[in-house]
């Protein structure tokens, strides 16, 4: 099934002369198909894209694929549609997936209801975690990790990128503006200088602090504080307008895996783990891209005058 996303992947590259753009038509990150493709140069030992003055072009390697492979992709695609749409045997037995508590409320929560609809007679049982990047243990047959399994025995698949993003609510912003820098950021809501919060002072004010990702989404809609937050419980607050991402704050990201054993594979656990790569390898549902973001920042706070107070603020923060 990647070796198919790859083809496919370099199809549309070739055909639209840019890995952004096929990436896009495929509903994929420009990261997920440059690490697809580098997947499959690697398998196959030879470089099937080049970058020429104004565009990406096939290699001759990548010609010959593309030229072999296009009728048989085609067909393939047609043969699984079939399969798709034909009425599949129900699986039995039993299916434990654990994930951090931040994936099963967002991420894993729609495939899990989906996958349990096709398959009502499996017994399925999903352990929320409050690791980032939890062990397979137990009864645990599929896992959901920020970040690769490296046991020998374990199977790591990259499925989306997350990101970490400052959030404010408009309140927040109307209030305070726009903060220039983290540490602009930090001493303000600390209540001292900016000096201070960039060479880590330690007569910093209250502060709030916690783990609980809902906790933190609730104290930056209450315009009580800006936070950082993670894209998986952030994006449907962006959406509706009532948090404002700060991505000129600077954006991390995260890359969430679904990990599984290598060895004696069960079918339920073949079948949950390419069904949710189908769902999710590659989305941007969680993690627009950050042109977007820019975008939303810039929408959000147009025309809005950093107050006074702010500005005095940050006048510290040069150096002496």
């Amino acid at each position: 099934m990647r070796e198919l996303r790859a083809l496919a992947t370099l199809l549309k590259a070739a055909e639209l002369g840019s890995l952004t753009n096929a990436a896009a038509d495929q509903g994929i990150t420009p990261q997920a198909a440059s690490k697809t493709l580098a997947q499959l140069e690697r398998q196959l030992g030879v470089k099937l894209l080049e970058r020429t003055t104004r565009r990406l072009a096939l290699t001759p390697e990548g010609q010959v694929l593309v030229d072999a492979s296009r009728p048989a992709l085609e067909a393939m695609n047609a043969a699984l549609d079939a399969v798709r749409k034909a009425p599949s045997k129900p699986l039995t037995g039993h299916l434990s997936i654990a994930a951090p508590r931040m994936v099963v409320s967002t991420v894993l929560a729609p495939v899990v209801d989906a996958f349990s609809a096709l398959h009502p007679k499996l017994n399925l049982h999903v352990r929320s975690v409050d690791q980032a990047t939890p062990a397979i243990q137990g009864e645990d047959e599929v896992c959901f990790s920020f970040g690769p399994m490296l046991e020998q025995d374990v199977s790591s698949t990259f499925l989306m990128e997350a990101l970490l993003l400052y959030c404010a609510s408009p309140g927040y912003l109307a209030k305070h503006g726009v903060p220039r820098s983290v540490e602009a950021l930090d001493a303000r809501q600390a209540g001292m200088p900016v000096l201070e919060a960039r060479t880590g002072g330690k007569d910093r004010g209250p502060m709030l602090s916690t783990n609980d990702d809902q906790l933190e989404l609730q104290i930056a809609r209450s315009g009580r504080l800006a936070m950082q937050l993670i894209s998986l419980t952030a994006m449907p607050c962006i959406e509706d307008g009532t948090l404002v991402p700060l991505p000129s704050l600077g954006v991390d990201s995260a890359h969430l895996f679904i990990c599984h054993y290598s060895s004696e594979v069960l079918p339920q656990v073949g079948a949950f783990v390419e069904f949710a790569l189908d769902r999710l390898q590659g989305s941007q549902a969680f993690a627009p891209s950050e042109t977007r973001l820019a975008a939303l920042e810039r929408a959000a706070t147009r025309r809005r005058p950093s107050p006074k107070s702010f500005r005095r603020l940050e006048a510290t923060s040069v150096a002496p």
